[in-house]
């Protein structure tokens, strides 16, 4: 599972990232267009609590306003 979302405002152009692999929950964020962009990864002790986590923070990000988009491939 992977998503992406941004938050664009007239003072923040941001992005958030969270994919989750197994038991591994990887977030990346930052602003849009500026390279090197944060990156933390933590790991679960099951699949259930790293889907449990990666939902949580999607419904936070949603509810500050972040919207979702799909990836360009």
């Amino acid at each position: 599972m992977k998503k992406y979302f941004e938050f664009k405002n007239e003072v923040s152009n941001k992005f958030w990232e969270i994919s989750q692999k197994g038991i591994l929950v990887k977030v990346v964020f930052g602003r849009i267009g500026i390279q090197n962009p944060q990156e933390q990864i933590k790991e679960f002790i099951n699949e259930q609590e790293a889907k449990k986590f990666a939902d949580k923070k999607i419904r936070e990000k949603i509810n500050k306003g972040y919207i979702q988009h799909q990836y360009a491939k």
